[in-house]
């Protein structure tokens, strides 16, 4: 994992709250800690996106069944 150092401008009204949302101390780790979490939201919204365009496969009570079936 590669890190960069920088520097930014940032509102520190909005850092301490972000800081409260995402229980962190320090703006490295709120920064991360908040870039971390728009990836896993928007992972999420992706894979929603699959599952609402009919992409999933789910099995029917057939399949479930077989599943259940003692293997010899």
């Amino acid at each position: 994992m590669g890190y960069q150092k920088t520097t930014v401008e940032i509102d520190i009204e909005q850092l301490r709250t972000a800081q409260e949302h995402l229980h962190t101390r320090g703006v490295k780790d709120t920064v991360n800690a908040a870039l971390r979490e728009i990836n896993r939201r928007a992972a999420l919204a992706g894979a929603a996106d699959y599952v609402l365009e009919g992409k999933l496969h789910v099995p029917d009570d057939e399949a479930w069944a077989s599943w259940r079936e003692p293997r010899s």
